[in-house]
């Protein structure tokens, strides 16, 4: 009896190891598959579509046209950052809307401050553009060529993965309402055809969930994001590569220029406020005079006042009487 249970044991865990490496070398063979089919991609293929990647499953040997195939399915959402810099700051603006415009884009987002540069503060804005991905270059070019690129950045995120699983889960679930009608057509008591209803309305609500999903990642794609920072300037940056004697001459050009336009703030600033300066010397001028008055009328009192004579006696005269004179007090006293 006791052999017995030990054979069933020995019989169970050979199943289960013998279950466990088939499971193990099942996730191997799929994790390869599509492990081989990423690195190729980026090599140069492009990415690969759920598609492709059965195909290559069957058939690993592939051809040229699953190849171009595969490039263009590839999912890249790409951002373009700009900052540049302007003096004819209403004619670049009015370039980049036409251009945009014309190559099928739009503006997603925009934000003017500031006044023209002649003024106490120049002016600033931001501009998102949404540009057809084929319609870049030309979108770029003319930004380059048009102002003073200070800077330039470019992010980009391969999205195919998530894509294609998404796809993937479309797909399942449009198969999951198929079968839910075909049960739902066959089904006889109220109770059942409530419960297959329910069932069959989650699972087209997951279906547009994923679809809406889907259609996002296509606009992200065909759409490239580019934002420009543009700074009204009246003498752009040099960005090009200089000699010392270049770099020398341009610094000096800088520094004058930056103390003629101070002169000439501090100009503008002392004329326009010259209403409140001369309010100002009034004032001042007022309490000067109110001032010199009142030390004026103080000094008049106080020399009234050491005019006066002093009475005093001397003890006697030559006659023996006393003798009242007068003498008039020192200052000094």
């Amino acid at each position: 009896m006791k052999n017995k249970c030990t054979q069933k044991i020995l019989v169970f865990v050979l199943l289960t190891l013998i279950l466990s490496s088939l499971l193990c070398a099942c996730g191997s063979d799929i994790d390869s598959v599509v492990d081989n089919g990423y690195t190729s991609a980026e090599k140069g293929s492009g990415y690969l579509t759920e598609d492709y990647i059965s195909d290559s499953a069957s058939d690993s040997s592939g051809s040229s046209s699953e190849s171009t195939s595969i490039k263009d399915t590839r999912k890249i959402i790409e951002t373009i950052y700009y900052r540049v810099q302007t003096k004819n700051f209403d004619e670049f603006v009015s370039t980049l809307e036409t251009q945009a415009l014309s190559v099928g884009g739009y503006i997603e987002q925009s934000d003017v401050s500031g006044n023209a540069y002649d003024d106490i503060s120049s002016r600033y804005a931001t501009y998102t553009f949404r540009i057809p991905s084929d319609k870049v270059d030309d979108f770029t070019n003319t930004v380059s060529e048009k102002s003073t690129v200070t800077s330039k950045t470019i992010n980009t995120e391969d999205v195919t993965l998530e894509y294609v699983d998404v796809q993937s889960r479309i797909k399942a679930l449009k198969v999951e309402k198929e079968s839910l009608e075909e049960l739902l057509s066959s089904a006889t008591s109220t109770t059942e055809i409530i419960e297959i209803r329910d069932m069959l309305t989650d699972v087209i609500y997951e279906i547009e969930r994923y679809e809406s999903q889907l259609r996002t990642f296509d606009n992200l794609v065909d759409y490239t994001s580019i934002t420009v920072e543009i700074d009204e300037v009246e003498h752009p940056v040099v960005v090009h590569e200089q000699t010392t004697w270049q770099r020398i001459g341009t610094n000096l050009a800088d520094n004058f220029r930056s103390l003629w336009d101070f002169l000439v703030e501090l100009f503008v600033i002392i004329v326009s406020s010259l209403p409140y300066l001369l309010f100002i010397a009034i004032i001042v001028v007022a309490i000067i005079v109110i001032i010199k008055r009142l030390a004026r009328k103080s000094k008049n009192k106080k020399k009234n006042n050491t005019s006066l004579p002093v009475a005093y006696y001397t003890p006697y005269n030559t006659a023996g009487e006393s003798q009242k004179t007068t003498q008039p007090v020192d200052d000094k006293e």
